[in-house]
């Protein structure tokens, strides 16, 4: 009877054939998410987040509701980069539970929440422009006429600033429409 912790030696042939197999098991699964990106209907992009069903006009964690993982939507403007609120100061609007660094921050958001929230729900500002939707990550932002905006990937953001404008104007044409296809 083996015991825990106790090692056991497989023969060299075997050892080849397991190693084979998980090679194989490994080769098989990269070609099928290969496939399946490449297969992606019309109108979502590479860049779409993984972490389940896009159904809200907010994107928010889908376990706790919290938007933006937590960061007070007023530090990117008072501060000039993203800080982590507290759900002391925290509040629900729109579908999402919000929190703040301060009160301050709180009531300022209850006032004016169209200035203070991303841009797009939270959906990647480059993936709307092109017609597609991707979660906005809290870290990858800009800010662009005192607004809001957040990225899926460092690339996207990079991109958007060779040409703010025109992608803006083409992101704010695609947004009412994207906001049809959402899950309800």
């Amino acid at each position: 009877m083996m015991k825990y912790g106790q090692f056991v030696t497989i023969p060299k042939g075997c050892l080849l054939g397991v190693v084979m197999a998980v090679q194989i098991c490994i080769l098989l699964t990269w070609v099928s998410v290969s496939q399946a990106q490449e297969t992606l209907p019309s109108g979502l992009n590479r860049d779409f987040a993984p972490s389940g069903f896009l159904s809200d006009t907010i994107v928010k964690d889908q376990f706790t509701g919290l938007a933006l993982g937590g960061v007070d939507p007023l530090s990117y403007f008072v501060d000039g980069q993203p800080e982590l609120g507290k759900p002391e100061h925290d509040l629900t609007f729109s579908g999402a539970l919000w929190w703040f660094s301060n009160i301050g921050n709180r009531a300022a958001f209850e006032d004016a929440p169209e200035i203070y929230m991303p841009q797009f729900g939270g959906y990647g500002a480059m993936a709307v422009a092109r017609a597609g939707l991707a979660e906005g990550r809290p870290q990858i932002w800009l800010l662009q006429d005192d607004r809001l905006l957040l990225f899926h990937s460092h690339a996207n953001r990079v991109a958007w600033q060779q040409n703010p404008v025109e992608l803006m104007e083409k992101a704010q044409a695609q947004w009412p429409l994207l906001i049809k296809r959402l899950v309800p």
